[in-house]
């Protein structure tokens, strides 16, 4: 018996994880506060994907309110945001869109 043939491997990379990320500077004078957070929140979670914000070295859940206010994000801060899952490219645009709008 032999393991790893080729139509093994083939299904294995043809179901991988779509990563995608974005840079996104705060637009909201305001900056990343609880209101739009909770609007950000409950664009993301139509997602399937796994969506994560990080800001320096610090990581939070995207889908979780607390762990995005302890970024702290401020006007004009640098967040970097990355969604991973089969609807990765949408969940992204998505956040683009919002993030472009906010103000």
């Amino acid at each position: 018996m032999s393991f790893g043939s080729p139509k093994e491997s083939n299904f294995m990379e043809e179901h991988k994880s779509l990563v995608r990320r974005i840079e996104v500077f705060m637009p909201s004078r305001l900056g990343f506060h609880l209101r739009v957070i909770a609007r950000f929140v409950k664009k993301v979670r139509q997602f399937r994907s796994v969506i994560r914000v990080r800001k320096g070295k610090i990581t939070a859940d995207g889908k979780n309110i607390l762990g995005l206010l302890v970024l702290a994000v401020a006007w004009k801060s640098k967040i970097y945001i990355e969604a991973e899952g089969d609807d990765a490219m949408e969940a992204i645009e998505s956040i683009g869109a919002f993030f472009r709008t906010e103000h």
